[in-house]
């Protein structure tokens, strides 16, 4: 499996405008993403106090509650490639333009994960459920409608929650329990999100504050009812 990380390699980012980022050591505390997570971080406690994230905690989640939400996810990632596609498409300049490409070519190559070991095609592929198609709904919206810089602003609950709740169960998720490999997997360094907070950094003086807390809210509330819907769909069937 390939670490669920979109940081776009320093390889790739030499000899391009955005070469900058590279070198960028903007303290996180003084960016407006710092500002974004930490008005939302009541929401990102409720995720990480899920049924989902106690599961892989105590390595009882019921696997059919944790191939259901990758499935889901794989409907997400899908979508949020060709999100990256509108985004560089409809770039404001050329920074947000070579930006998008390079994390669309990202999402195509992690989404091959989808391909290799779910054996899941594409987006056709996917019956989504009502959270997480309102939510690729509403990031395509702000991909084809919004100004550039608030794309990285929706697609960052995504590419940094997961990480932190990762982070902050590691500790308390044993070596040999079944579902390890998942914060490993998402945990680490958000290398990530950390690029993008750089260029929302770059832009910042052109991005309207209030609208950035709403987009971001609005994807963090997203992920909250994936997460929790993921346990509740799979109790439904059963008690039926």
């Amino acid at each position: 499996m390939l670490k669920r990380d979109f940081f776009i390699p320093h390889d790739k980012l030499r000899g391009t405008r955005l070469e900058w980022l590279i070198t960028d050591d903007t303290p996180i505390e003084s960016t407006l993403f710092f500002n974004l997570w930490t008005s939302c971080m009541g929401i990102a406690v409720k995720v990480l106090k899920t049924d989902y994230f106690k599961g892989i905690v105590n390595g009882d989640l019921d696997p059919n509650n944790y191939g259901q939400l990758m499935v889901q996810d794989a409907y997400y990632c899908f979508n949020g490639q060709n999100d990256y596609v509108t985004g560089a498409t409809c770039a404001d300049n050329d920074d947000w333009k070579v930006f998008y490409n390079k994390k669309a070519d990202k999402y195509a190559e992690y989404n091959k994960t989808y391909h290799d070991n779910w054996h899941i095609h594409d987006i056709e592929s996917v019956t989504p459920g009502d959270a997480i198609k309102e939510y690729a709904q509403y990031e395509a919206y702000v991909a084809g409608s919004l100004d550039s810089p608030y794309l990285s602003v929706v697609m960052l609950p995504c590419e940094y929650l997961w990480n932190w709740v990762a982070n902050i169960i590691d500790g308390y998720t044993p070596e040999d329990s079944i579902y390890r490999f998942w914060v490993d997997w998402n945990g680490g360094e958000p290398s990530g999100a950390i690029q993008m907070a750089q260029m929302l950094e770059k832009y910042r003086s052109e991005i309207d504050e209030n609208k950035a807390k709403e987009v971001f809210r609005k994807a963090m509330e997203y992920e909250l009812q994936v997460f929790t819907d993921a346990c509740q769909q799979t109790n439904q069937i059963l008690t039926k």
